[in-house]
């Protein structure tokens, strides 16, 4: 079953316009950012690429893209999107594949991501795989990851049993020894972020303030960027 149809593709992209998806996608994007070390020129997949706002961000940057989602309605949404005018920027290749089964020989790409895209894939562990297997030698796959331990995910999860349409009704959630099982050790570089807590939301202000706190706050992170070097 595909959970994103075209009823979630054409508002999926609304909840980065609120106070709190800002706040999400600025911490999440900022971390995995840091582990990628884009450079134009390199070629980069986003499997689970869904709407394509990182897709889209990375071919800003002059990067190669091949944007991976088993989901047409949501490729459709990503297709759309504009590119930033002028500069580097290079159109993405999309493709209508299942990340378990990618239709890609080995070693393709100096980078992978996979952005909250394990939470929502029936065999996790062989998406995580196949992640790996296209990545070039000396290249890096990055994962962003809502973890099992942290609040977000107990957010989501309740928002999921509440509402049997919600996406996050489908969603499993992980902590970094599960992924590191599955691809064999652990991840090179862990990066954790969303430190302040979707309970009791304490708005953008405060929220930035915890951010920079980080472990220093008392709080729980609720995400984590994850390298492996391949």
């Amino acid at each position: 079953m595909n959970v994103f149809d075209e009823r979630v593709a054409d508002r999926y992209d609304r909840y980065c316009e609120t106070e709190i998806g800002q706040y999400v996608d600025r911490v999440e994007r900022d971390l995995l950012w840091r582990l990628l070390a884009l450079r134009p020129g390199l070629r980069v997949v986003d499997l689970g690429c869904g709407t394509g706002a990182y897709t889209v961000r990375m071919a800003d940057a002059g990067c190669r893209l091949v944007g991976v989602d088993r989901s047409r309605a949501m490729l459709s949404v990503a297709r759309a999107k504009p590119l930033a005018a002028g500069g580097g920027a290079v159109c993405p290749a999309w493709m209508e594949a299942d990340v378990t089964q990618l239709p890609i020989p080995d070693g393709q790409f100096d980078r992978g991501l996979v952005h909250v895209a394990l939470e929502f894939v029936e065999n996790p562990a062989r998406a995580l795989q196949e992640a790996a297997r296209v990545i070039a030698p000396g290249g890096r796959l990055v994962v962003g990851l809502i973890l099992a331990s942290g609040p977000w995910a107990e957010y989501y999860q309740i928002r999921g049993r509440s509402d049997a349409q919600s996406v996050w009704h489908h969603a499993r959630f992980f902590d970094p020894e599960t992924l590191a099982q599955w691809m064999g050790r652990p991840a090179d570089v862990m990066r954790c972020g969303l430190w302040a807590s979707p309970v009791g939301w304490p708005g953008a202000t405060a929220a930035a303030a915890i951010e920079d706190d980080g472990p220093q706050s008392g709080a729980r992170p609720g995400f984590a960027a994850l390298l492996w070097q391949c």
